[in-house]
């Protein structure tokens, strides 16, 4: 923070935004009325609560929140690692919602948040199908320059950014505790390797733990960053409806996943196919509401059938929609100790995935 007698708008940004005495909406209300400025300590109680509801009880912090010593030394603290309302680099869309935090702490590359981005979310607890269709969506939405945002979340989450950073694309992971935390833990590679090749996020300051009421308030912004939003297996309760049903009251498009009508992993995709979000397919489903996402030459994303004979006939055999074990596809021509050889020269190279309990998926 500037240490002079003068205070730039993000000084007083900052300032209020650590002060717990307002609102981000309060925050911005004051920005927009040009009041973030040293002129705002002649600025009367009368007009503080016509620009923002300040009330006089806390109008006096208001107009001195950058000299307050615990205030000015924690905004100091944090201000290389933050971006505010003010900042030029602050997510535009973001910022034109209903309720843009104040500032979010940031680490990585700064600049992807001003690229057209689309959120993949989706189920913790994701079928190998559900896994499939999100690598594939953010594998080509990467491949095409498009940011893939999601929440750091396993299943769905995971599979979304770990296929756009496989594909060389760009990712940011928006966190529901501060950016020192790894949650899940499982995710901890991960995490570190977004922050390396692309960009985590978060509205919560160092050390602040996962708690249930911080991930609906990560939701907003999830939703808020996306031009679009894609719904992958969420079930009737799912975190990923509040994202989906904020980004629809911010006039975002929103996209769900069909699955199986038995499986209770897609009622809540379903769903919301029923109250009007477009039934995605594929990605011309996504470039036709969203045109100015279409790339002018799109790379195909599916993976190529293996050349040699034996790995393609295995690969063919082997369901993209459901796990299988491998005692299911030995037969006389390719015993056991042969068929897990060929499984390991596929899984090498990137056809099929093995997930719990031994079994394996094709990639898709």
């Amino acid at each position: 923070m500037n240490n002079s007698t003068s205070w730039s708008p993000r000084d007083w940004v900052l300032a209020w935004s650590f002060s717990e005495s307002l609102s981000n909406r309060q925050i911005r209300l004051l920005a927009d009325a040009g009041l973030a400025c040293d002129a705002i300590a002649h600025a009367s109680d009368t007009t503080l609560f016509e620009a923002a509801e300040i009330r006089p009880d806390t109008a006096r912090l208001v107009r001195a929140a950058p000299r307050i010593p615990r205030l000015r030394e924690k905004s100091a603290l944090v201000a290389p690692r933050v971006t505010t309302l003010v900042d030029p680099d602050y997510p535009p869309l973001l910022r034109r919602t209903a309720d843009p935090p104040a500032h979010l702490f940031t680490l990585g590359d700064r600049a992807l948040l001003g690229t057209p981005a689309v959120a993949v979310v989706g189920s913790r607890r994701a079928s190998p199908y559900g896994v499939n269709v999100a690598s594939r969506i953010a594998r080509e939405l990467a491949s095409a320059g498009i940011t893939v945002v999601s929440g750091l979340a396993s299943g769905i989450d995971a599979a979304a950014h770990l296929a756009a950073l496989d594909a060389g694309g760009p990712t940011i992971a928006v966190l529901g505790t501060g950016i020192d935390i790894a949650y899940p833990r499982g995710n901890r590679t991960l995490q570190k390797r977004i922050a390396g090749h692309g960009l985590l996020l978060s509205e919560f300051d160092d050390g602040t733990t996962p708690r249930p009421q911080n991930f609906p308030v990560r939701n907003r912004i999830i939703a808020g960053i996306a031009l679009g939003v894609v719904v992958i297996e969420a079930g009737e309760r799912s975190g990923s409806l509040i994202t989906a049903r904020l980004a629809s009251e911010e006039g975002r498009e929103v996209f769900a996943v069909p699955g199986s009508v038995f499986s209770p992993a897609t009622k809540g995709t379903h769903r919301l196919i029923q109250d009007g979000a477009k039934l995605l397919h594929d990605l011309d489903d996504l470039y036709d509401e969203l045109p100015a996402l279409r790339p002018s030459n799109p790379a195909s994303g599916a993976p190529k059938p293996p050349a040699e004979p034996a790995l393609a006939a295995l690969w063919s055999r082997i369901p993209s929609d459901e796990a299988i074990h491998p005692d299911s596809l030995v037969d006389e021509s390719t015993p056991l100790p042969r068929l897990l050889e060929l499984l390991l020269a596929l899984e090498i190279a990137g056809l099929v995935r093995r997930v719990g309990g031994g079994r394996y998926v094709r990639r898709e």
